[in-house]
């Protein structure tokens, strides 16, 4: 409980700092001194107000009070000493004169404070009254035979009156003590009051400068934490890359090799796990890596989405490229790592290059590394790479490729190939693959130059769909020539997930009205096997708009059994890479017999491309396949040298 109290005011403090601001503690501050300057000035001017009474009035009167008494005394003694002839005359009236000056000057002064107060007039009746008795008693003396009982009652009178006026005094004595007394009281409690004020002002004070201190502590720790995260990356707590620019700028061109570093096949792991189990393999690749580049000397850097960033210092004023750590990078990875339940092998594609070497600054060292990582990437990952010039002109090369790229379509520039498919043994022509040129500046661009650069920057989707119609003209022309011919399509990975792909194909079949069953859409068995159950479901909706379907390079991929059979396909394509070798490679011989076998037991019909010789021939007559596409037969044909070919092949002379 007092764990949790203790939590709570720094939180407390916090969320009012954070609302408030420390400006308006200080303005809190200055309008509380101000409100209690103006408390305190009041409370003065009733201090003052008791004060100065006691100062100007109620002291100097018992000082007045107590000479009276002292003078009323003093002229009891001047009579009583005159009565016993211990003065003279002229003595008496000196003294008595005196006497009366200075009591008349006490009564003048009372005056002015008392006005017509009782004790006042009191007193001025008893000096007249005591004047009185002196003149009579100077009278009885001065005579020749003087009266001394007359003098006798006179003193006896004026030591009565006397007795009175010194009683009268008593009881302003005490009166004026009494006032003296209580306001001494009151102004006692207003300073009391002055000096609680200030301790309250002081307290308020402490109190928001505990705040101001807190508030300004509270942003430090803020700005802190602020420029720890523009510096490091939040999910790894790595340097991110800023922080590399930053460093490359301060080595001076010293000599260091920097590696680019990318998880393969990521977009998998998102794809299949989430993105939650995503960040638990960045992280754990980061765990792997960290050790190693540290125990090399490095640091590793975290830039954006799956790729990281490895510097390393060289001595060696040559810079060879086999200082590069790859293989310890490489193998870092080799135990599997373990991400939401599930048993990954992660492996890394690294493009590496050496400052200032391959790049002087850190814009062109970073896109050098990625043109080298780019190679790497394309030839399906798990290696690394040095960067080279040519390297560079490559990348340059693609993106003015690209660039024409974008208009091949509504330029015309796209051609279509056709390859005769043939029964075996007959060799009768029974379809025909179609296959994309691109006619650029003059020059045919092969398919394997420019097909990838479409699948990569999406322009695969306009292009496929210009293929999808154009084969279908083609194969309705051909159908009404008298020559129904399947047309056997390649679909690109992108093109397949594409979510509008049935639609397209739907609407093509329509725009055309093409024979369903003469379109064979080819897809790889690697993208049929992505999401299998997705693509049962789309191969099943193909299947019933009628068109035909095969799996193309079959065998190159990892496809399972259980899903094969389930796809209600009708084609499996023998990949030519073993159907080449096959006359002299007993293990790509026995992989073809196998898939031939396979796909008769499934109910499809076999096919393999790439048949270039008679051997080639006899070796797939002998092992029971349907059908034949390759060299042997004929090269791929432009569409006219094709309409030609077709022609001779199937129909009569007459007709020809």
């Amino acid at each position: 409980m007092k764990q949790s109290t203790q939590a709570l005011i720094p939180r407390l403090l916090q969320r009012l700092t954070a609302q408030v601001g420390v400006y308006f503690l200080f303005a809190i501050a200055m309008a509380l001194g101000l409100f209690l300057s103006v408390l305190m000035l009041q409370s003065g001017d009733r201090v003052n107000a008791v004060t100065q009474p006691l100062v100007m009035r109620l002291v100097p009167s018992l000082h007045d009070i107590s000479d009276l008494k002292t003078l009323v005394t003093e002229r009891q003694v001047i009579l009583n000493q005159y009565f016993a002839y211990g003065l003279s005359q002229q003595q008496f009236k000196e003294k008595l004169q005196i006497n009366h000056q200075r009591i008349q000057a006490l009564i003048d002064k009372a005056r002015s404070k008392w006005k017509t107060a009782p004790q006042h007039l009191a007193l001025v009746a008893s000096f007249q009254n005591t004047q009185l008795v002196a003149e009579k008693l100077d009278q009885i003396m001065l005579s020749e035979q003087p009266d001394l009982d007359e003098a006798r009652a006179l003193l006896v009178e004026n030591a009565i009156d006397t007795k009175d006026i010194l009683n009268q005094l008593d009881e302003a004595f005490v009166l004026a003590s009494q006032n003296i007394e209580r306001a001494g009281q009151v102004s006692a409690q207003e300073v009391q009051n002055m000096i609680r004020l200030v301790l309250t002002y002081s307290l308020a004070i402490l109190i928001i400068a505990i705040l101001v201190a807190y508030y300004i502590h509270a942003r430090q720790r803020a700005e802190n934490r602020l420029a720890y995260a523009a510096r490091h990356d939040r999910l790894t707590d790595l340097l991110n890359r800023s922080v590399f620019e930053s460093d490359l700028a301060e080595l001076n061109q010293q000599p260091h090799a920097a590696i680019l570093i990318s998880i393969d096949r990521f977009q998998r792991v998102l794809g299949g796990l989430g993105y939650e189990a995503g960040d638990e393999l960045v992280v754990a690749v980061k765990n792997r890596l960290q050790p190693v580049v540290q125990q090399l000397g490095g640091t590793l850097y975290r830039f954006e989405g799956t790729h990281f960033a490895a510097l390393f210092a060289l001595n060696q004023p040559q810079y060879p490229q086999n200082l590069l750590p790859y293989q310890a990078l490489l193998h870092a990875l080799n135990e599997a790592i373990h991400v939401a339940g599930h048993e990954l092998f992660a492996t890394l594609s690294m493009g590496g290059a050496m400052y200032p070497k391959d790049g002087a600054n850190a814009i062109d060292l970073i896109r050098n590394m990625d043109a080298a990582l780019e190679v790497v990437q394309a030839q399906g990952g798990n290696a690394s790479q040095c960067y080279s010039l040519e390297m560079n002109a490559k990348a340059v090369e693609r993106l003015a490729m690209e660039a024409e790229l974008r208009y091949a379509v509504e330029r015309d520039e796209l051609l279509l190939y056709f390859q005769p498919q043939t029964l075996i043994p007959s060799l009768q022509v029974i379809g025909v693959e179609c296959l994309v040129r691109w006619q650029h500046q003059g020059k045919l661009v092969p398919p394997f130059e420019f097909i990838p650069l479409a699948e990569e920057s999406g322009l695969i989707i306009p292009i496929g769909e210009w293929i999808l119609r154009t084969a279908c003209q083609q194969a309705k022309a051909w159908q009404a020539q008298g020559m129904p011919l399947v047309v056997a399509i390649n679909i690109s990975a992108r093109q397949f997930q594409h979510p509008k792909f049935f639609a397209l194909v739907q609407q093509v079949l329509i725009e055309t009205a093409v024979d369903p069953q003469l379109i064979e859409l080819e897809i790889t068995e690697g993208v049929v096997m992505q999401d299998a159950d997705h693509t049962i479901e789309l191969l099943q909706r193909l299947r019933g708009l009628g068109v035909m379907l095969s799996i193309d390079d079959f065998g190159t991929g990892y496809s399972s059994l259980s899903y094969l059979k389930r796809f209600p396909i009708n084609k499996l394509k023998i990949d030519q890479s073993f159907v080449r070798d096959m006359d002299s490679d007993q293990g790509d011989a026995a992989i073809v017999e196998a898939v031939i076998r396979l796909g008769h037991s499934l109910g499809l019909t076999v096919i393999a491309e790439g048949v270039e010789t008679a051997a080639h021939l006899a070796a797939l007559e002998q092992l029971g396949c349907d059908e034949l596409q390759g060299y042997y037969f004929s090269r791929p044909l432009p569409a006219l040298d094709a309409q030609a070919f077709l022609q001779k092949q199937l129909l009569p002379e007459s007709i020809q």
